[in-house]
């Protein structure tokens, strides 16, 4: 009797979680590079003019706005696809460590997506430039310093970072590596000091080496879970 297809899939589930690594391992790979751009959009941004307001420089530079956040959206939103990657794989070496860093690390990612503040400051600007009057363009920037003490990056930092932390503590027993699992730490450690006062005043250089280092790990990760395909034939 011929065996129908259904049947063949049924029969071997890991083949079913081949398109799974293969995309999440790709969705990796591209967000290491995407966050690299990003970072260079934010360098490219030049120094505030001396008498320049928030709403001005906006204004001034939205193309290069637009485009760090378009591309650090993008890369956080293809890190969410990689991280299911990575608890399918860890899950059978430790699935304590992997449901508490691939849940932590979507936590933190999405609140990274749903907290940026940049549409906001876009849209503000935009409305300062069209503002016909001093009271009007006064209120804009009100709001501005308004929305500008809502942000609070430590609390998504902490979730990613702690996330980093348990998928790179799984990964000691795994195909990845112990030098990639204690990079993972360095990087998850690194994610949540970077967001404290005592350094978020330091927003480029901190941004820069972490984005330098850990770009390296999340494309690391994204080889490793797209070769994990191949492996799991």
């Amino acid at each position: 009797m011929e065996q129908q297809p259904q049947d063949v899939a049924a029969s071997n589930p890991g083949q079913s979680l081949k398109g799974l690594y293969r995309i999440a391992g790709a969705s990796f790979m591209l967000a290491s590079i995407l966050y690299v751009w990003a970072l260079v959009a934010q360098l490219l941004l030049p120094t505030p003019g001396f008498a320049e307001n928030v709403l001005q420089y906006v204004a001034s530079n939205r193309n290069l706005f637009v485009l760090s956040y378009s591309l650090f959206t993008v890369a956080n939103s293809l890190s969410i696809i990689g991280v299911l990657g990575i608890f399918q794989v860890t899950r059978t070496l430790n699935r304590s460590y992997a449901i508490l860093g691939a849940g932590t690390m979507v936590i933190g990612l999405m609140a990274t997506l749903f907290s940026n503040l940049t549409p906001a400051f876009l849209s503000l600007s935009d409305r300062y430039s069209a503002a016909t009057s001093d009271a009007e363009r006064q209120a804009y920037l009100s709001a501005a310093a308004a929305v500008g003490a809502m942000d609070n990056p430590l609390i998504a930092a902490a979730f990613i970072g702690v996330g980093v932390v348990f998928v790179s503590l799984t990964m000691l027993t795994g195909p990845f590596g112990r030098g990639l699992a204690y990079l993972g730490v360095v990087v998850g450690i690194f994610n949540i000091v970077r967001a404290l006062p005592f350094l978020a005043s330091y927003p480029l250089v901190t941004s820069t080496l972490f984005v330098a280092v850990s770009s390296i790990w999340i494309f690391g990760i994204g080889y490793r879970v797209y070769r994990h395909s191949h492996l799991s034939s």
